[in-house]
């Protein structure tokens, strides 16, 4: 008689392999004033996150200007709203985009999302259970400027990435974001990322003056993430609908964008259950 072998895993096999469908990095990528770039950053970004094997997600938390969607050229039928009306589960609203980037479109409910039903929340709890199965990366793009739901967006979220470019008024601007941060939660990671930079020389000097600034004030440190480069084809990507890293993998941005990603995947832990950690955070600030 042939002895069966079982095939059946070990409760330590069967934790970790548990334990890993959970783990993941929850990024909320902002900006202290609009027209900075930010949604080109958090593409760019999640486009080469999955091209280096990342699994990623994107929520457009961007709830007056919405348009992730419109870069990655995809067209959404039903947004977050349907889900907290009940209206749709959310895996009916989440899109596809480039390199398996799945992205879960913005609506006006996201304003309502710490004042919740009890069976609105739940559902919504359950849906980013199921999305966080086998995700590695949550991105959150906000809305630009210091607004309590985008303050709550932040404090919730593992770390920050702040997106500004080298002009004076857009660093004015990152520096009262790093502010209203930092009296809510003075130990929240920040990274600095310049957009549009003309040389390194432009942007070095305005992160060293800016994290003058914020040291020498408020006693915070904040992190460099580096710069993006002034790239033409990220405009002729934006007419086209399509992410400079799709579209044009050679060019400086892109290799801006993939260098950035790298740094983050060495820099920022994995955190146990980060998605319902982050719902928890936001629910509580």
């Amino acid at each position: 008689m042939t002895e069966q072998v079982s095939l059946q895993k070990s409760p330590s096999t069967q934790q970790l392999e548990a334990d890993s469908l959970f783990n993941s990095r929850v990024i909320a990528i902002t900006s202290g004033k609009g027209g900075v770039g930010k949604t080109n950053v958090v593409g760019g970004i999640a486009m080469s996150l999955a091209k280096l094997g990342q699994r990623v997600v994107i929520l457009d938390a961007d709830f007056r200007l919405a348009n992730v969607d419109v870069l990655l050229g995809l067209f959404p039928q039903y947004t977050l709203e349907h889900v907290l009306r009940g209206d749709r589960v959310i895996e009916e609203i989440i899109l596809e985009g480039p390199y398996g980037i799945r992205l879960i479109p913005a609506s006006s409910g996201i304003q309502e999302l710490s004042n919740l039903e009890t069976a609105t929340e739940l559902r919504l709890i359950q849906g980013l259970q199921r999305v966080a199965q086998g995700t590695d990366w949550l991105l959150i793009d906000t809305a630009a400027g210091i607004h309590g739901s985008v303050l709550k967006m932040l404090v919730a979220s593992q770390e920050i990435v702040l997106v500004c470019t080298p002009e004076p008024a857009s660093l004015l601007d990152a520096y009262a974001m790093i502010k209203a941060i930092h009296r809510v939660d003075c130990g929240k990671p920040i990274w600095l990322l310049i957009n549009n930079a003309q040389t390194q020389e432009e942007a070095e000097e305005s992160i060293d003056a800016l994290q003058g600034v914020t040291e020498h004030y408020l006693g915070k440190e904040i992190n460099n993430l580096g710069l993006i480069p002034s790239d033409n084809h990220i405009l002729q990507a934006v007419r086209q609908q399509q992410g400079v890293v799709q579209l044009f993998p050679e060019s400086p941005a892109t290799k801006a964008f993939h260098a950035i990603s790298v740094s983050l995947m060495e820099k920022v832990h994995l955190r146990r259950d980060g998605f319902n950690t982050f719902w928890k955070e936001l629910r509580q600030g």
